[in-house]
Formats: C-alpha cells, sequence, structure tokens
C-alpha cells in the first residue's frame, strides 16, 4: 500500500500537479473521534481508580488546630521550630 502511496507522489512531483486538499471537515472529524476516544479513556481511568481499595475507604476527619494570626497570614514561616 505504501509503494501506490509513494508511486503516486512521484508521478504527482513529474506531472507538477498541487496535491489537492482534503474534502472538508475532514479535520473536524479526525478531532472528533480523538475526542471521543480520551473521553473514553479518561472514563476506564476514572473506572479503575474508583474500583481500587484505597477508594473504598471512608475519609477521616482530622480535628482542626488553633493557628495564631501570623501562621495563617504565613509571616516568618521558616518552618517548623
Amino acid at each position: 500500500m505504501a509503494i501506490w502511496s509513494e508511486l503516486r507522489k512521484l508521478v504527482r512531483w513529474l506531472f507538477r500537479r498541487p496535491e489537492p486538499p482534503p474534502p472538508p471537515g475532514t479535520g473536524q472529524r479526525y478531532q472528533a473521534s480523538e475526542q471521543a476516544e480520551a473521553r473514553r479513556r479518561l472514563l476506564d481511568q476514572a473506572g479503575q481508580l474508583r474500583d481500587t481499595e484505597w477508594h473504598r475507604q471512608p475519609t477521616q476527619i482530622v480535628p482542626t488546630v488553633p493557628t495564631t494570626l501570623g501562621q495563617r497570614a504565613g509571616y516568618g514561616m521558616r518552618g517548623h521550630r
């Protein structure tokens, strides 16, 4: 099949005929099919992650620790003192 394509290109080059443009809407069809495939892959990945063990475990509520105004504003924070 590739041989025929190359032969066609060679004949066009010999006759100096420009390559005809693709039919209108071709790029949109390719883009739509690629978007649909990407959407399908993302949904499959999300389904696989949903089925993992860590997702089934309940969320643990962490108690809030009071902070000072300086800690909330980020003044002079260089790490733990």
